[in-house]
């Protein structure tokens, strides 16, 4: 018996045909509002899931192709724990806390000054106390702190404690930006003396002069303490949104200060972070609009197409992973499915009219 190979016969005529599929790119769009949510499951509406109508099968490609969001985000509150700094100024030491809300530079001075006048009125029993004066130069784009009477320092070294008691927060104390109040005033984290002068001090972008301290209420002695950099009030530049098991972003983590350290090396990302990424072009009092011709890069491609796809889980943060405040507005967006369907080769027998050929 001979053990040579198996003969094949090149010139049979009933060769083997390669069995192939055609398929049809099919889309599907599914327009969610937060209102579809169950809101006793899910009572805020940064984080929630939903079934879908029907399943998407076959699902070769997801994208946002459309969003609108409410705009009314607060840059300043307990949770971002940015509403309170301390002062010292005749033999009182005071803790100062604005309300919570989206400030313009002007408001903020505002509130701040009122703030602090309010305190030492409390802690010198005189309700009238209105040395301290806080302006947002326009030309520097800071803020300037100052008064008419009394020498004052400003404890921005020191930290702000803040009851989160039932709803733990992360600190953000340790981190270079974002860490309190005085960053978004302009500050560093560290204790500020006044400067001095015997006359007036203005602002001369202005005509006339704009005054912002009046020496003659103190035998031409005043003090001020001028922000070192701009103030920061707009918040944050963009939103994550997360699709849970489809997300396709990779995001480096913020915050490091140890990456060349061998042993503590701080240095990292996680893979398939966020599903899109929300670029935040408008502030409040308007609603932020984009589709996939405007800011949105967010295709998520699938290999092998995912089989089958009945409920979404939605979430919607910043970068350092802070959960969005909607404040309880409603809003909407569209998801789209591309999804891979079998195509079957049909032969269409058309009669045309005649009428139609004339």
């Amino acid at each position: 018996m001979s053990n040579s190979a198996p003969f094949y016969n090149l010139h049979n005529s009933n060769q083997l045909i390669k069995n192939e599929q055609n398929y049809v790119l099919d889309r599907k769009l599914l327009t969610v509002h937060s209102e579809d949510r169950d809101i006793k499951k899910w009572p805020n509406a940064n984080h929630f899931e939903i079934m879908l109508p029907e399943s998407m099968l076959n699902v070769q490609s997801m994208r946002l192709v459309q969003i609108m969001l409410p705009a009314n985000y607060y840059t300043f509150s307990k949770k971002l724990q940015n509403t309170k700094f301390s002062f010292d100024a005749s033999g009182c030491s005071e803790t100062i806390e604005i309300a919570k809300g989206f400030y313009s530079p002007s408001q903020i001075a505002a509130e701040v000054q009122n703030k602090m006048n309010d305190a030492m009125g409390v802690c010198l029993d005189n309700s009238g106390y209105n040395a301290f004066q806080v302006a947002y130069n326009c030309v520097s784009q800071n803020i300037w702190i100052g008064n008419e009477i009394n020498d004052f320092s400003l404890n921005f070294g020191t930290q702000m404690i803040y009851d989160f008691s039932g709803c733990p927060e992360p600190l953000i104390w340790d981190r270079y930006t974002k860490w309190g109040m005085p960053f978004n005033l302009g500050y560093e984290r560290k204790r500020y003396g006044t400067i001095s002068d015997i006359s007036d001090v203005t602002f001369d972008y202005t005509v006339p002069k704009t005054l912002f301290l009046d020496s003659s209420n103190n035998t031409n002695t005043v003090y001020y303490s001028e922000a070192p950099t701009c103030v920061k009030i707009l918040g944050e530049k963009a939103i994550y949104m997360e699709v849970d098991k489809y997300n396709s972003y990779d995001e480096l983590y913020p915050y490091s200060q140890e990456t060349s350290s061998f042993y503590n090396n701080d240095y990292g990302g996680k893979v398939k972070s966020a599903f899109a990424k929300i670029p935040i072009t408008i502030y409040p009092l308007g609603e932020l609009f984009d589709s996939r011709n405007g800011f949105l890069q967010n295709l998520s491609h699938y290999d092998p197409p995912i089989e089958r796809i009945a409920k979404l889980k939605f979430k919607f943060r910043y970068h350092d992973g802070t959960l969005v405040d909607f404040q309880k507005f409603p809003f909407t967006f569209v998801v789209e499915f591309n999804q891979l369907k079998n195509e079957i080769n049909k032969k269409y027998n058309v009669r045309i009219p005649c009428t139609y050929r004339l």
